[in-house]
């Protein structure tokens, strides 16, 4: 059945609600939206769709209709004038239809709805990366766990692979569910006098405006009428990231351990310093398993600033021995030519200050994505 509006009418409505040629993303872009006709209009929309009697009535009547389901109202928020350009609502199913979810998603700017679940896909591949905790901090390490130059035991089976689901939005309902699906569609038709929108026209790119945080050219018609947020479009299987997964410090080359211990005595006494991570348990260093000398002598440089005067209640209890292992770090570094593995003195350094600082390290035994 043909459509009740054409594409080209339905980017005319995206126009009229949706600035065009704004990003979005920097604040001041964000403000210049915001101060737009056109989001003024979505804002006033919202808000005549929170006072419309209908939609709650409509809740009502789901419920009453299947007791043994859940229903759950997605769409508090529109008194406010803030997200989504639709009222929305979940419907659980009950156990003895295998217990799945399905999202409605109902347009207050165009007539139409959708109805969709999601579909787990599993996966088994070589995990391309791995976290070490060392000295209290996560490093992730963008290289294969299967690295002899970095993992001393790259034959163990627990990194060989990993298994992990993805979730799709799955347009196409399973038997079970179209039952209380085509009920609930008859019901939303004929309440707001809508139909359907297919995948195939929701997932039309808007070429020239922006939906919340994603850039120009990147938001659907789906994004306009009805919600930011969501992959309408699933990823290939080739664009689908693989999750790292995480390997103990003690099965770790000698060289690679060298190399972490001196960043972990690094960010350690960086972070001591810093207002903003005190409270963390973990900070986080993402390295190739390569010591630079240009990222040591970064790193020293903000730890000079913040150490004059310490703002930390550790950087003041303890700013003596900050105080010193900074200058001896310093002078490794004068001296060190920046080539290969970090020199022996500065691996010695690390160990003696870590183990005054931290004590011993630990470590974890999970996947992460």
């Amino acid at each position: 059945m043909a459509m009740k509006h054409s594409v080209r009418d339905l980017l005319d409505v995206v126009h009229r609600y949706h600035p065009r040629g704004i990003d979005g993303i920097e604040q001041d872009d964000i403000q210049r939206y915001k101060e737009t006709e056109e989001y003024g209009r979505l804002v006033a929309a919202r808000r005549r769709a929170a006072a419309d009697e209908r939609w709650p009535a409509l809740l009502r009547r789901i419920e009453e209709r299947f007791p043994d389901c859940a229903v759950m109202n997605d769409s508090f928020h529109l008194p406010t004038g803030s997200l989504d350009a639709c009222y929305s609502f979940s419907f659980s199913l009950p156990s003895a239809a295998n217990g799945r979810t399905l999202w409605f998603k109902i347009s207050f700017l165009v007539p139409y709805y959708i109805v969709y679940d999601y579909r787990l896909v599993q996966f088994v591949r070589q995990p391309d990366k791995f976290r070490v905790v060392f000295g209290g901090i996560n490093f992730f390490i963008p290289r294969s766990p299967r690295d002899p130059e970095l993992v001393s035991n790259s034959d163990e089976e627990r990194i060989m692979s990993v298994t992990f689901n993805e979730s799709y939005i799955d347009f196409e309902l399973s038997a079970d569910e179209l039952p209380y699906a085509e009920w609930i569609a008859r019901d939303i038709e004929a309440t707001f006098g809508c139909e359907r929108m297919p995948p195939e026209v929701g997932v039309v790119l808007v070429p020239d405006v922006t939906v919340n945080l994603r850039t120009v050219g990147e938001a659907r018609l789906y994004d306009c009428f009805f919600t930011v947020g969501q992959e309408w479009v699933p990823a290939s299987p080739c664009e689908v990231r693989t999750p790292g997964v995480d390997v103990d410090a003690s099965n770790l080359t000698g060289r690679f351990v060298a190399v972490i211990k001196v960043l972990a005595a690094l960010y350690n006494i960086l972070w001591s310093l810093m207002p903003e991570a005190q409270g963390a348990f973990f900070g986080g260093v993402t390295t190739d398993g390569v010591l630079r000398k240009e990222e040591i002598l970064r790193v020293l440089a903000k730890t000079r600033v913040l150490m004059d005067p310490p703002k930390t209640p550790r950087g003041v209890a303890s700013k003596r021995e900050l105080e010193a292992a900074i200058r001896e770090l310093e002078a490794l570094v004068a001296s060190w030519d920046g080539q290969g593995a970090p020199p022996a003195a500065m691996v010695a350094w690390a160990s003696c200050f870590l183990d005054s600082w931290l004590g011993d390290a630990d470590s974890g035994a999970s996947s992460y994505s």
